[in-house]
């Protein structure tokens, strides 16, 4: 995502606040051009929004790394990381040691 190998249109979002909040915005370390906010928002604050990024290829995620909003102290503090192959049907990861139930 940080290096730009992810295209724009690989990212997909439940919402967006507006189009200066784009989903495309979550990049590690964004930091936008004159006009535009330095993160990607929902437009609403609840458990039921997502951010989605599609790989394109079957690929082994072994780091995911979050951080507030460029320049103001706004961040999500928990959230839950699903995975899948087809773009419709995930499953929770769980860490070693944790159970289903935990997670849902």
């Amino acid at each position: 995502m940080q290096t730009g190998a992810i295209s724009n249109g690989q990212v997909s979002a439940s919402s967006e606040w507006d189009s200066n909040h784009a989903a495309h915005q979550a990049r590690l370390h964004y930091k936008p051009p004159s006009g535009k906010a330095g993160s990607w928002s929902a437009k609403t604050n609840d458990p039921n929004q997502w951010l989605q990024i599609d790989l394109g290829v079957y690929s082994r995620v072994t780091r995911i790394a979050s951080q507030g909003r460029y320049a103001v102290n706004q961040r999500v503090t928990k959230y839950k990381l699903q995975y899948g192959d087809d773009g419709t049907n995930f499953q929770f990861y769980i860490e070693e040691g944790e159970t289903a139930a935990k997670v849902k």
